[in-house]
């Protein structure tokens, strides 16, 4: 027989190791009409200053790119540098990090040339054990763990053979890396398809651009509810009297750019009709 029990996630702080890793996940995710799902290959990058970072794959390579090449640029104090545009064609565009040992997530999202820094000092999550093995995942013997998160229950399945107290998106505080975490409706599931012990830098992944701006949860979710009707309310305010900005040669005030904006985002953002949260765990 199973026995199960109580793991508040603040109990795990002691149990956590900085350590350098790359892992891989796939997230699949499907809205109720949807056939098949969607695919998104993610990144979990954890580093020894106990932070992690997760996100889409493509967008873990445009921020790792544009910090090397930042870094490269002040150690060689070269005159120009030269970055990408940092356009992304991920359909997962989240910015994840967590500080596990603060209990803190910090949740960034892009928008053209804005982006939002929303900071979580509790995001709730208290996991029932099951003290047996699952399955045997990419080579790790794991158990499995319950727990409610957004409005859904979920199903993980982690390893203790990886000392690191983190997982993807913002799920944490087993003890040991989340493999794989499903939710009840199938509608949401992450598997890991890779581990790799090295370091990786961020730091600099904003570095040219506008500066994050710190929000609130609650800024936050009223601005998303404003994008969501209409994405175009990013350009409100952009320009001034010195700084006019573009899209493909017009103003992003002319109706024509919003229009297509518009249209362009709308077709994005219904990739995630049915999203992760259904409703607000973190504050």
């Amino acid at each position: 027989m199973n026995k199960m029990y109580l793991l508040p996630v603040f109990l795990i702080s002691n149990f956590i190791f900085a350590q350098s890793y790359k892992v891989f996940y796939e997230m699949q995710w499907k809205n109720k009409t949807d056939v098949p799902k969607h695919e998104e290959l993610c990144t979990l990058i954890t580093n020894e200053k106990g932070k992690s970072y997760f996100q889409a794959y493509e967008n873990f390579r445009r921020d790792s790119a544009h910090t090397k090449m930042v870094n490269d640029y002040f150690a060689n104090k070269a005159q120009g540098l030269k970055v990408s545009d940092g356009n992304s064609n991920a359909k997962f565009r989240s910015l994840v990090i967590k500080d596990i040992s603060q209990s803190n997530i910090t949740v960034e999202e892009r928008f053209f040339t804005s982006i939002f820094s929303t900071n979580y000092s509790s995001c709730k999550q208290n996991w029932k054990l099951v003290n047996d093995k699952a399955m045997t995942i990419l080579g790790y013997k794991t158990n499995m763990a319950f727990t409610e998160f957004g409005g859904r229950k979920w199903t993980a399945w982690y390893t203790t053979e990886i000392p690191i107290s983190d997982g993807p998106y913002k799920f944490y505080g087993l003890p040991g890396l989340i493999l794989k975490i499903t939710d009840s409706e199938n509608i949401y599931n992450f598997e890991v398809k890779g581990i790799v012990k090295e370091k990786n830098d961020l730091e600099q992944r904003n570095f040219t651009y506008d500066q994050p701006m710190n929000i609130s949860p609650k800024q936050w979710d009223a601005f998303w509810k404003k994008y969501i009707k209409q994405p175009s309310v990013i350009f409100e305010n952009l320009n001034t009297s010195q700084t006019t900005y573009v899209i493909n040669g017009k103003d992003v005030n002319s109706k024509e750019v919003k229009d297509s904006y518009d249209k362009k985002e709308w077709e994005i953002l219904k990739n995630f009709e049915s999203p992760i949260e259904l409703k607000p765990s973190c504050l």
